[in-house]
């Protein structure tokens, strides 16, 4: 694609010197420019990409787009010039790679986006409609083969987003789900982008040490609204939330479909009652004016209210509705979300959950402690180099709601362990405080009695720790069922 065919819709870039190169690339990174690329001199916080124009046009680059202040090249490169390089950067691989699947839903929220995807995935599977799912596990197609690992970015960057949606295309997907995050709305990411079906799950304190305040926040968050929702497209909102109120008050001048979900009894998919059961739970939904009553292989009312905004967005895509609520049952959890591990000789139970914020961890031991009959612990800790405030409030949410609390090691990054431990324990001082996530799991799991639960928080469906500048194999769900058997082996 010739440079002057990206262009003709971009008048707010200007372009020096008239050359007109073919595109064959487009990319941020300097390193993985191939001759004919353009590459993208995004600022940084720490690291600003114009110091790698030098370094991308030795590598064969074509073509610059940088900001309206970056130095002037000594060449007769297109020096591309924004005011905003990282959205018209966004735009550009929109254009670029301009494939993409029929249907596109987005999702944002702090929790719930995986949950929200994997089910909506699940219900369009169970159609037999090519689809594909694209967030935090990786990216997963319709027959739930994983055909790319664990991401390191929710959101991936601009240009492997959009080649991504542009090979799904290609590979026969017509409908796709991907989880957009706060940081990959606030830079700009998905410019250029369109989505069919938006979600917003719930709003929490997480992530502040980059946005500042909650209400920078969600503006992020509601840029998936404002600025990639087509018009006529569905918002579907969780009107329990306070932010997800908010939200839907600020888009009733916006020509869209407005969805609610919720407990509420004035949501559009109302949850009218939800009974816990041994194998999940019982809900009774009304919707559009009908009433349905599912049993749900799922644990509390998070999940249930996952679940159906999952078959809101499944119905907004094209689904009939006895059919995307008639999905319910089959659904299953997501990897190392509220995900259970059996096998331990006491039948005690044991929950490996991705809770890693304040409202996460305490939902889901709210949920967990109207199913215990004995006593209710955990196994947590808190990443490095991350919000620190959210340290000692997670420490006081397990000792307000737990008997027993194991504060050990997440993924403590460039930051001390110990010292990560003392900021939560401050507000848990009777917990155990463990060095070494394994001695912390094996140790809880030893000590479980019969109609005890325990909740392993914080990694869900991770693979690996980072400490230090080093990420290790490590899986709770592996650790969880190793001690089991180690369990057995000593009363044996």
């Amino acid at each position: 694609m010739h440079l002057s065919s990206l262009l003709e819709k971009m008048p707010q870039i200007e372009c020096q010197h008239h050359a007109d190169p073919v595109i064959k690339m487009l990319s941020a990174d300097s390193r993985s420019i191939e001759p004919g690329g353009l590459f993208a001199a995004l600022p940084g916080t720490h690291i600003d990409g114009a110091a790698f124009i030098a370094d991308a046009v030795a590598a064969g680059a074509v073509a610059i787009i940088c900001a309206q202040d970056a130095p002037a090249l000594d060449s007769d490169i297109p020096q591309l010039r924004s005011a905003n390089v990282r959205a018209d950067f966004a735009q550009l691989c929109s254009l670029f790679w301009s494939a993409r699947p029929d249907m596109v839903v987005g999702i944002t929220g702090t929790n719930g986006k995986t949950s929200t995807s994997q089910y909506l995935h699940q219900i369009w599977s169970k159609s037999a409609w090519p689809s594909a799912a694209l967030g935090t596990l990786g990216l997963t197609q319709t027959d739930g083969h994983t055909i790319s690992a664990k991401q390191d970015l929710t959101t991936l960057s601009a240009e492997h987003f959009f080649a991504t949606l542009a090979e799904q295309k290609r590979a026969g997907v017509s409908h796709l789900v991907f989880e957009a995050s706060s940081h990959g709305l606030a830079q700009a990411r998905l410019s250029g982008l369109g989505v069919n079906v938006a979600l917003f799950t719930n709003l929490s304190h997480d992530h502040l040490d980059y946005h500042g305040d909650m209400d920078s926040y969600f503006e992020a968050k509601a840029a998936l609204f404002e600025e990639n929702l087509l018009e006529g497209g569905t918002a579907v909102i969780n009107i329990d939330d306070e932010w997800g109120k908010k939200l839907h008050a600020r888009l009733q001048t916006r020509h869209i479909v407005l969805w609610t979900v919720g407990m509420s009894p004035d949501a559009d998919f109302s949850i009218r009652s939800l009974s816990l059961q041994t194998f999940g739970a019982d809900l009774s939904i009304s919707a559009k004016g009908r009433d349905f009553r599912f049993p749900v292989a799922l644990s509390g009312k998070v999940q249930a209210i996952n679940a159906v905004m999952a078959a809101a967005a499944a119905h907004a895509s094209g689904l009939p509705l006895q059919d995307s609520l008639g999905a319910l049952p089959s659904l299953r959890a997501a990897a190392g979300r509220m995900e259970a591990i059996y096998g331990h000789p006491q039948d005690a139970r044991i929950v490996v959950d991705y809770a890693h914020t304040p409202a996460a961890l305490e939902q889901a031991l709210q949920n967990l402690r109207t199913e215990t009959e004995g006593q209710l612990k955990v196994v947590f800790g808190c990443g490095g180099d991350r919000d620190h405030l959210k340290r000692p409030e997670m420490g006081k949410i397990a000792s307000e709601q737990c008997d027993e609390i194991f504060v050990t090691d997440d993924n403590p990054r460039s930051e001390s362990p110990a010292e990560i431990r003392r900021m939560i324990i401050e507000t848990c001082p009777h917990a155990h405080n463990i060095a070494g996530r394994d001695k912390a799991i094996g140790q809880a799991i030893f000590s479980l009695q019969h109609g005890d639960t325990l909740l392993i928080a914080g990694k869900g469906h991770e693979l690996t720790q980072t400490m230090g500048t080093e990420s290790l194999p490590f899986d709770d769900r592996a650790q969880a069922r190793s001690a089991i058997e180690n369990l057995k082996a000593a009363q044996r």
